[in-house]
């Protein structure tokens, strides 16, 4: 059967915004006759902050965002919020697809004056960090190379990282083109 009012509120709330809806929302939603009720309910979420709130959780969980470097010492990255709030933003405005990505990537370099691309390569600062490691060289490479496994899964869809240490075994792809990477 086809869904209540009631229900189709409470579909759309979880799906636009991760929350469900109030007392209040969904006694408006049910007593409003006017025939394009549903229409309006799905812009009004759609241009709610919580939209990108909800959105932006699911792409800080692929590009493992967060507000610590990880490991023994695990230090605070005091400026990380930029990067989360970027992100929120960029989703709440409708950045399109291949500008939200370009500028996590190289935003600096293709968009030098805007100070907000360069917060969105904030994204390249979200390795674990072992900066206190002895061989700096060694650690510098450790997280160029998560860094390239990242960017293979995030930005591409790709498993890339056994590639690291060996020709991908199920996709065509040399060693040697993780490094290129």
């Amino acid at each position: 059967p086809l869904a209540g009012r009631r229900e189709l509120l409470r579909r759309l709330k979880f799906d636009l915004t991760g929350r469900p809806p109030t007392a209040a929302e969904g006694t408006a939603f049910v007593s409003d006759p006017e025939p394009d009720a549903y229409e309006r309910l799905v812009d009004r979420l759609l241009a709610s902050p919580q939209y990108g709130e909800h959105w932006a959780r699911q792409w800080l969980d692929v590009v493992r965002f967060a507000e610590t470097a990880g490991y023994n010492a695990d230090p605070v990255r005091p400026l990380s919020w930029k990067y989360r709030d970027w992100v929120i933003e960029a989703l709440n405005r409708y950045l399109p697809y291949d500008l939200f990505l370009a500028q996590q990537l190289a935003g600096y370099e293709l968009f030098p004056d805007d100070p907000a691309a360069q917060i969105a390569t904030g994204y390249l600062l979200m390795w674990p960090d072992e900066s206190n490691a002895s061989n700096v060289l060694l650690a510098r490479q450790d997280a160029l190379n998560d860094l390239t496994g990242n960017v293979a899964t995030a930005f591409l869809g790709v498993s890339l990282a056994c590639a690291q240490c060996h020709d991908h075994k199920f996709d065509p792809i040399p060693q040697v083109d993780f490094y290129r990477l």
